[in-house]
C-alpha cells in the first residue's frame, strides 16, 4: 500500500509538471537546448577548442593576479571622472609618462591585431 501511495504522488508530480509546461515554455526549452548543443558541437572544431582553452587559461591568470578586479575598479573610476575638455588639457596629458605608456600599449595591441589578419 505504501508503494502505491508513493507511485501515486510521483504520478501527480509528473502530471503537475506536464500541466505547467505551456507551449511557449516548451518552445523556449527546446530552443535553449538546441543552442546549447550547437555550442557544444562547435567545441569539436580543434581550432575553436584550442582558442577557448587558451581564453579560459588567460581569464584564470588574470583573475589570480587580481587584474580583473583592478580593471573593474578602473572602469568605475573612469565613469566617475569628470573630463575637462580642451586642447590644452589633452596636450598636458600627453606629456605624462603613464599616458605615453598607455598610448604605446594601444599602438602595440593594434599592430599585433593587424598582423593576425
Amino acid at each position: 500500500m505504501e508503494n502505491m501511495k508513493g507511485v501515486s504522488e510521483i504520478e501527480r508530480f509528473m502530471q503537475a509538471g506536464s500541466d505547467a509546461l505551456t507551449d511557449n515554455i516548451t518552445e523556449r526549452l527546446a530552443t535553449t537546448a538546441a543552442n546549447g548543443l550547437e555550442a557544444v558541437d562547435k567545441l569539436n572544431d580543434p581550432d575553436i577548442r584550442e582558442g577557448v582553452i587558451k581564453l579560459l587559461d588567460l581569464i584564470g591568470n588574470l583573475n589570480r593576479s587580481g587584474a580583473i578586479d583592478e580593471l573593474g575598479k578602473v572602469a568605475e573610476m573612469t565613469a566617475k571622472q569628470e573630463c575637462k575638455g580642451g586642447i590644452f588639457s589633452t596636450i598636458s596629458m600627453l606629456g605624462k609618462p603613464e599616458t605615453q605608456r598607455s598610448l604605446q600599449f594601444l599602438l602595440n595591441a593594434c599592430a599585433c591585431l593587424q598582423k593576425c589578419k
